[in-house]
């Protein structure tokens, strides 16, 4: 419901199949996406020695609505990667996106962090996410052609968060 307050909190076991559902339905990711996105909760409910996933779930009235992932990147010192951030069709354009990327800057910020890099295709399905990362102040850093398969290429776009 529009308007609703966004609650943000930690991942739980069963927020596994909306986080399934929001990834389906957003229709941009193909099914062997889907299954990474999933991996990365499996991982985190279940650590291993070096998990080091951290998530934001948003919530409103009891149904969640969207949720990102992150996590630092290995080898760096105040480098986070921002995995995954999605909201589900029902919710979009009312900010959930915005207050997960939010808290996902404030946590970097609260631990060390200096810079906040997200990847994603340049493929027409993947044109709301450049200008979410535009509008919400990244810049794109880098862009390798044909990365992902021909004509697919990667784009990086990064934040400054000190």
């Amino acid at each position: 419901m529009p308007g609703a307050e966004i609650i943000l909190r930690d991942l739980r076991a069963a927020d596994r199949p909306e986080i399934a559902r929001i990834l389906r339905d957003s229709g941009a990711f193909q099914d062997y996406e889907i299954a990474i996105g999933l991996e990365l909760v499996d991982e985190t409910l279940n650590p291993g020695p070096s998990t080091d996933y951290a998530w934001f779930v948003a919530n409103r009235d009891g149904q969640v609505v969207g949720f990102a992932c992150y996590g630092p990147v290995p080898l760096t010192d105040g480098t986070y990667d921002l995995y995954w951030i999605a909201v589900g069709p029902e919710a979009r354009g009312q900010g959930v996106a915005s207050a997960l990327d939010d808290a996902v800057c404030r946590a970097v910020v609260g631990q060390g962090g200096r810079w906040l890099l997200a990847e994603t295709s340049s493929t027409p399905p993947y044109q709301p996410a450049q200008d979410f990362y535009a509008r919400r102040g990244y810049r794109l850093l880098g862009r390798i052609d044909d990365f992902y398969r021909l004509g697919d290429d990667r784009l990086t776009f990064g934040k400054r968060l000190d």
